[in-house]
């Protein structure tokens, strides 16, 4: 979100009477958050952290410290209010719940930082447009890590704007920065990106705040150094767990078809993201330096996606950074009051996407070229002259935030339309999530609550069935990556994976979908057949079969 020149306001009295029609997409983002439930990457998370043996220290979930705590912190919601069933749908939606009114603190902080800055529509405008992007993000994104950085890197612009008093608002902001750095080591840029927007603002703030930074981040290394080894164990290793990541393969060997094609995805799932040339045309002809608004955009897409190629995964989530930008840029521009045809230019881009994300499209190729089209006719024409005023501007803005964001929240949207999970939907999720519980439960009359079960699953299993385990991972990754990965068998983390094998649990639960028990080292299989009778194998799914322990 760049804005480099005054804006022209409208009448403070059309602005209090349409206020309440932002209001709008928060029902939309409650009605939502009332049935979509958590992604199965959130439910790892507190799966791992609910039903391993240590704590937020000792349980591995696949995620760094700073969320981990996020991660209990909102978990206290579920333990209270829902303690005989956290992993139901009630659960779940208090979860939601509790994210969106963190997105919303985040929104409220950003406002009133933009407020002391600039007008009263921008901020409000601006505010409105980063929340909807956090609260109505695709289901696949919502409450994950790169989510979690990029809100605390909205909390930082905020924090660094508002306080009357540079000393306070920059160590606000620098304990966000750290969030956002801590939360996931990929998600740095976005500080960089937050403190540039800041920098256009305050550029005696953003120099304090990056110098405040530093250290505190430098200190969080430190004492994590200190005292959390095994912290840095996972960090050291987990870094080198993807294949294709560029620490491992060099830019050179990325795979930049999927690069591609997962951006093509991610503009079908967040159309939101095709606003950002037209609004950057719009912004550029109202301001006095438009190199500087071109070149600012520009180096803000890069910091967005540089996540996206340093983990080089392609998932969608990872991608977070560029519709809440887009979205940001998307209301200063319309802040601006442009002409009508300008307002059209930056808004249709949004509504087409939306819509065509409604219709279910399969084909890529094809809608790739017709959005490219789309962004080519929206960007002339928001560079061309005109004098006609917009009139209803906030309504139009809130059918266009409500088609292009609400589009990924409906039943049948897509969590992606190729590549990974290209099968998944909102409804399948909703519908595969009813039937684990309802199978679950019947297993639960039949081995108990509380039996200990050594999970060979992804992490939402654990966190559907609930029992507890012996092993402090959870979810065995590394075990699971050696079967197809064999350079992982020399990292220290899958040396003590192997070692929930030293203390048997009850049963063994096996997803054939996702571990190949028969992949795993000879000794490691042979030990597993010693502990466990897969011959007396109960099928508690298509792909989950329950082994008892020998005796």
């Amino acid at each position: 979100m760049i804005i480099t020149a005054p804006v022209r306001t409208v009448e403070p009295v059309a602005v209090r009477r349409r206020w309440p029609l932002l209001l709008v997409p928060a029902v939309v983002a409650l009605v939502s958050s009332g049935w979509l439930g958590l992604n199965f990457d959130i439910r790892y998370a507190f799966g791992g952290l609910r039903n391993g043996p240590g704590g937020l220290l000792d349980n591995f979930v696949h995620r760094p410290l700073a969320y981990r705590v996020l991660v209990w912190l909102l978990d206290r919601g579920p333990s209270v209010l829902t303690p005989g069933d956290k992993s139901g749908g009630v659960a779940e939606a208090l979860i939601r719940g509790e994210a969106l009114l963190l997105a919303t603190a985040v929104a409220v902080l950003l406002w009133a930082g933009l407020r002391r800055q600039n007008s009263g529509l921008t901020a409000a405008l601006v505010a409105a447009g980063v929340w909807c992007a956090f609260a109505l993000a695709p289901n696949w994104s919502f409450l994950q890590p790169d989510w979690t950085g990029a809100l605390w890197a909205t909390a930082a612009l905020g924090a660094v704007l508002l306080p009357r008093r540079t000393a306070m608002a920059v160590a606000v902001a620098a304990v966000f920065v750290l969030l956002c750095v801590a939360t996931k080591l990929t998600t740095a840029p976005y500080a960089l990106l937050a403190g540039g927007v800041a920098w256009l603002f305050d550029r005696r703030r953003a120099y304090w705040t990056a110098a405040w930074s530093i250290p505190l981040i430098l200190a969080w290394l430190g004492v994590t150094w200190l005292f959390d080894p095994l912290e840095w164990q996972w960090l050291h290793d987990m870094s080198a767990l993807v294949p294709h990541s560029p620490l491992r393969v060099g830019l050179t060997g990325l795979d930049w078809h999927a690069f591609a094609e997962s951006g093509a995805n991610l503009a079908v799932v967040s159309p939101v993201v095709l606003v950002l040339p037209p609004a950057t045309a719009v912004l550029a002809r109202s301001a006095a330096r438009p190199r500087l608004v071109v070149g600012g955009a520009v180096t803000a897409v890069v910091l967005a996606v540089v996540p996206v190629i340093g983990q080089g995964e392609w998932y969608l989530y990872q991608w977070i950074a560029l519709p809440v930008l887009a979205a940001g840029l998307g209301a200063a521009a319309l802040a601006t009051r442009p002409p009508l045809v300008q307002t059209v230019a930056v808004l249709v881009p949004a509504l087409t996407g939306g819509a065509v994300a409604l219709t279910g499209p399969r084909h890529l190729p094809l809608v790739t070229a017709a959005f490219a089209g789309i962004v080519l006719i929206a960007t002339t024409a928001a560079c061309l002259r005109s004098t006609k005023p917009t009139k209803a501007l906030l309504p139009l803005t809130t059918i266009a935030a409500v088609v292009a964001f609400g589009a990924a929240n409906v039943p049948a949207a897509a969590y992606s339309i190729t590549m990974d999970h290209s099968q998944d939907t909102n409804l399948s999720r909703y519908l595969n999530t009813a039937g684990l519980r309802e199978r679950f439960a019947q297993l639960h009359r039949e081995i108990g609550t509380d039996t200990t079960v050594l999970y060979f699953a992804f992490g939402d299993v654990n966190y559907l069935l609930g029992n507890p385990t012996p092993c402090r991972y959870p979810s065995p990754v590394w075990l699971q990556r050696s079967t197809f990965l064999p350079y992982v068998r020399d990292f220290p983390s899958y040396h003590d994976n192997v070692h929930c094998l030293d203390a048997p649990a009850d049963y063994l639960l096996v997803d054939r979908k996702w571990f190949t028990v028969s992949g795993l080292e000879p000794a490691l299989v042979a030990r597993v057949d010693r502990l466990y009778d897969c011959g007396r194998v109960v099928h508690v799914t298509d792909t989950l079969d329950l082994c008892p322990r020998r005796t």
